[in-house]
């Protein structure tokens, strides 16, 4: 039966053209901001990440202008007029200036400073973008719903993406990165990571915007609307699924523990626990034996535990060699510097083997590539701006953006989780994802009044 519908791939190319067109037309021409920050996440993931091109620059060897700068631009260009910064904000701002100020410090302080640079552009640039676009939010309620409608339909394509090629041993995209290591070694252990390619990156970016989503079911009145949104719901849970990813899982669990706890008046927790039910179930019917699919590779997490072996746990040990030794300003960016460090501190002597990347754990990666004072900024301002949600939720239940604040901060807390154990921040394609989310949620909890009277 699942073979029927193979001859509807030859429509997914067309429809994804006509969408580009008409999103890229709803931006331009109509100033539609909510439309235009969903194409600049799809762009983010499926062009800059996924086809890994841009608009290269006559006369350079090497660097691009992206597609999502692009449309970056006409977002900063139609973004909302400011308001005065109240002082309790200040700190905020503070701790982000100091978090991004390290980290161009760190750009000069690499091994090689032309591509501790380069590495500043293209993994730190894009998230100062991604909040300068997203920081002021939307004017009306009505357009946070509208953003995660439209991000329903990228959503959609993740969920496809993995499904030609679990079942169908096919591509509805095709692109040079799919020939990477990353990509070919987890479908080897039967693993899938879309359009992201890594299955951590795509487990993060669940855990991330699920609450998010999955509010807008919720709230969601218009039938084939509403349609479009459990198809999308339950699309972005097979991809995810298909992960068996063991920290995005833990992340998710956090968020939605963080959904159902967070109190709001007219989404009970009685009643965000019924559609999280009624969801399960509708997966349950369409994926039987997913729970055991999904938890298969916690079997394994005595290895990443353990204190003989190469593991999470012995990496982290010796990375903190790297972080006791350069506290104040890192190492510098750059993979190579670290690569180099460990070498010196006897990492191929013990295990016999050439270090990794990348410490897999993005607190720790914050602390050796820009020093302590930047990991703890990043830590400090996040809490901050969960707590001050909390405040938001708690005072004003009767706010219509309390509901899509609480999901947005119970899918910021599930990010917080993953992010322990990998380097989501440190990626092209989840971690502009994060600071929209965070940007979203600044924007909120600094303007409580203007949606009041709507």
């Amino acid at each position: 039966m699942i073979s029927l519908l193979l001859p509807f791939q030859r429509l997914f190319v067309p429809a994804i053209i006509i969408l580009l067109l008409w999103s890229s037309y709803r931006l331009v021409f109509k100033k539609d901001r909510p439309v235009g920050l969903a194409l600049y996440l799809s762009l983010v993931i499926v062009v800059d990440t996924f086809y890994n091109t841009g608009i290269f620059m006559p006369g350079l060897k090497v660097g691009s202008i992206r597609y999502s700068e692009v449309c970056a631009f006409f977002l900063l260009l139609y973004t909302p007029p400011g308001k005065p910064a109240e002082r309790r904000y200040n700190f905020i701002f503070v701790m982000i200036f100091i978090y991004f100020l390290f980290f161009f410090i760190s750009g000069l302080r690499a091994y090689d400073t032309v591509l501790g640079l380069l590495e500043f552009r293209r993994y730190v640039i894009p998230q100062i973008i991604a909040l300068a676009i997203s920081y002021r939010g939307f004017e009306r309620k009505e357009d946070y719903q509208r953003l995660a409608l439209c991000l329903m339909v990228l959503v959609i394509l993740v969920g496809l993406f993995t499904f030609w090629d679990l079942f169908f041993d096919r591509w509805i995209l095709k692109s040079e990165a799919l020939n990477a290591k990353t990509y070919w070694e987890s479908r080897r252990n039967g693993r899938f990571g879309s359009l992201f390619l890594n299955p951590n990156y795509l487990g993060s970016f669940t855990a991330l915007m699920f609450p998010f989503l999955f509010i807008s079911t919720l709230v969601e009145k218009r039938p084939w609307l509403k349609l479009l949104c459990w198809t999308g719901i339950l699309a972005f849970a097979f991809a995810f699924v298909e992960t068996q990813s063991r920290g995005p899982m833990l992340g998710f669990l956090a968020a939605v523990l963080t959904f159902v706890v967070i109190p709001t008046r007219k989404v009970t927790q009685t009643k965000k626990l019924g559609y999280l039910f009624l969801f399960m179930a509708a997966f349950y019917i369409v994926m039987p034996g997913f729970f055991e699919h999904a938890v298969e590779r916690f079997r394994s997490l005595s290895v990443e535990t353990s204190s003989e072996h190469l593991s999470r746990r012995t990496l982290w040990a010796f990375s903190m060699k790297v972080v006791y030794g350069n506290p104040l300003f890192g190492i510098g960016f750059g993979e190579q510097t670290y690569i180099r460090y460990l070498l010196e501190q006897g990492f191929t002597e013990k295990f016999g083997t050439f270090p990794l990347h990348n410490p897999h754990n993005s607190y720790l990666e914050m602390a050796i590539f820009a020093g302590v004072p930047a990991a703890l900024s990043f830590i400090v301002f996040n809490v901050t701006v969960i707590l001050k949600s909390f405040r938001f939720i708690q005072g004003r239940k009767d706010n219509p953006m309390s509901f899509y604040l609480m999901a947005l901060t119970a899918g910021l807390v599930g990010f917080m989780v993953c992010i322990f154990m990998d380097m989501q921040m440190f990626t092209t394609s989840v971690a502009p994802v994060y600071w929209v989310v965070f940007g979203l949620m600044l924007s909120i909890i600094r303007s409580p009044g203007r949606f009041e009277a709507t």
